[in-house]
């Protein structure tokens, strides 16, 4: 800006150099003008003490009102701090096997799996600050939640449904069951930082447009590297129901998986008028650390079946992101954003992928880090820029 605004100056004053240059040369009368004329010069004035400092020696403050517009007008992009925030409605989608959960022992077909478990439509939110720090670098700070991803099925029948043998078999409130019914619910939290080198250009704005009558519009482009951390938390329980009075009897296992790597990515953003588009992609190739439990399997009658067992595993996993907004600017600070987005976790211990329903030694014991869950929905939100 410092630059800028001297070479305003500048191009102002050699201007009226050359304008005086231009009506000054000579009369209309063939003369020669008094600006030319040493003899028609007055005679220099002798001045006490230091001549007063130049109103251009010095450069506005940065919080100036004259600078601010300077910087409005001229500079691309305009703000150099950022704030977003955004509501998320996202559908998910599990990556896992089709395990059968509940049979008929009449018919020994499966009435449940696992893909009947899939949550419904999750909402969380998403927000970042950022800063541009040179003409050239920024970094930002950003945290993303999905919460009340919650599916469930219930299936009934006449003390005919029974779990998988042979686990199914040994408890008795697990086989000649009246109600059988499994629930699931997941969150999922993620942290990143961010460095990023930003290149900006402009374009003139059209003058019938008020936002863009006095500076150009300014389109930017940002490559990102830097840390994200993801923690997917799950929980699944399958309750049977059976005689009278019902008796339930549970098999509840809850998992954790965490991610940690490095990430790079694109942003992109374009302005025009009062719109704005904006977009970015994202991977990281991260550890992971998957843990599961499993709370101990008891019936009425069978007494407990398996004591309450856990298992750990790591591995890599991967984390894509892509996100495509629409914004329109209610003010030169303020917008409205509305957008689309796509999440993609890879290596995930996903809760219903732990049920084991064998009952040799050991069962239980093991764990299933190979599911993978897309997530895709829209965003509504604002953002603030100054």
């Amino acid at each position: 800006m410092r630059a800028a605004y001297r070479q305003i100056v500048g191009i102002a004053g050699s201007a009226l150099i050359a304008f005086c240059g231009l009506t000054g040369l000579s009369n209309g009368d063939g003369t020669v003008s008094p600006l030319l004329d040493e003899a028609a010069q007055a005679a220099p004035v002798a001045v006490d003490g230091p001549l007063p400092a130049d109103s251009l020696d010095t450069l506005p403050a940065a919080d100036d009102p004259c600078m601010a517009e300077l910087r409005r007008c001229c500079c691309c992009p305009n703000w150099t701090h950022y704030a977003i925030f955004d509501l998320l409605f996202l559908q998910r989608n599990n990556q896992a096997g089709n395990q059968p959960l509940v049979y008929n022992s009449d018919t020994n077909t499966p009435v449940m799996t696992a893909q009947d478990l899939q949550p419904s439509v999750g909402m969380g939110f998403r927000t970042f600050y950022g800063e541009l720090v040179t003409d050239q670098y920024g970094w930002e700070v950003g945290y993303t939640g999905i919460y009340g991803m919650f599916g469930q099925s219930t299936v009934a029948g006449p003390s005919n449904l029974e779990l998988p043998p042979p686990l199914g078999l040994a408890v008795n409130n697990f086989n000649d069951a009246d109600q059988v019914r499994a629930t699931y619910a997941s969150t999922l939290n993620i942290a990143e930082f961010n460095v990023f080198c930003y290149d900006c250009c402009q374009e003139c704005g059209p003058n019938w447009c008020g936002l863009t009558r006095c500076r150009p519009n300014c389109h930017c482009v940002n490559w990102l590297a830097g840390f994200v951390w993801a923690g997917l938390d799950e929980q699944a329980s399958l309750t049977a129901l059976c005689c009278d009075p019902p008796e339930p009897a549970s098999y509840n296992v809850r998992t954790s998986t965490n991610y940690f790597g490095p990430q790079i990515g694109m942003r992109g953003r374009r302005e025009w008028c009062r719109w704005a588009v904006e977009g970015w992609w994202k991977t990281a190739v991260c550890g992971t650390s998957a843990y599961q439990a499993a709370d101990p399997i008891a019936g009425t009658i069978s007494n407990t079946e398996r004591p309450a067992v856990s298992a750990r595993d790591s591995g890599v996993g991967f984390i894509g992101q892509l996100n495509g907004t629409l914004i329109y600017r209610l003010t030169n600070h303020w917008g409205l954003r509305a957008g689309y987005n796509i999440y993609w976790l890879t290596s995930a211990a996903l809760a219903p992928s732990q049920w084991d329903f064998n009952t040799a030694a050991g069962a239980g014991t093991g764990i299933n880090d190979n599911g993978g869950l897309f997530l895709h929905g829209a965003n509504l939100g604002t953002e603030y820029r100054w």
